[in-house]
């Protein structure tokens, strides 16, 4: 009698350390499962704080400088470039894309300064910025480095009509 109990006692702490092993597999694997889906939202997120935080350096600047000064579209050694003067007329910024990021360059009109001697203000693969069709404010398209177009409104509330 005593080898009958003896063998039902194995028999319930096998059952229990399997229905552990079970426990413990499913818990690890819904862990795993949380950390891949968490790490996925971080890395989407990542992705786009660069073109947001560009839209919104443009944006910011724009307004600004909003004051009547000339604020105008051009380009530097090729690439669109948004032009803002200060109020002196003396100096002009530049914000445009140049060489995988976006850059501001401060200088004088003839000073002879040249893209590659802007600052970098953030990554980006292109930047392009036209007067809205109704000419009130800009559109400024920026392309982050995982290919996504982003693109911004910005009214101008003192220059006037630009088409």
């Amino acid at each position: 009698m005593n080898r009958r109990r003896s063998r039902k006692h194995n028999i319930d702490i096998m059952f229990l350390m399997i229905l552990f092993l079970i426990f413990t597999f499913s818990g690890v694997s819904v862990l795993l499962m949380a950390v891949n889906s968490y790490r996925s939202v971080v890395d989407s997120n990542l992705k786009d704080t660069d073109a947001r935080a560009a839209m919104a350096y443009v944006r910011e600047v724009v307004h600004k400088c909003d004051n009547g000064s000339g604020i105008d579209i051009g380009t530097i050694e090729g690439n669109s470039c948004l032009i803002i003067q200060d109020e002196s007329g003396e100096y002009s910024r530049y914000i445009y894309a140049y060489d995988g990021y976006l850059r501001e360059l401060l200088a004088k009109d003839d000073s002879g300064a040249t893209a590659e001697f802007g600052d970098k203000i953030l990554k980006v693969n292109s930047f392009d910025i036209a007067w809205l069709p109704e000419g009130n404010g800009l559109e400024a398209n920026i392309e982050d480095n995982s290919g996504k177009a982003h693109v911004v409104d910005i009214a101008i509330c003192s220059g006037g009509d630009k088409r």
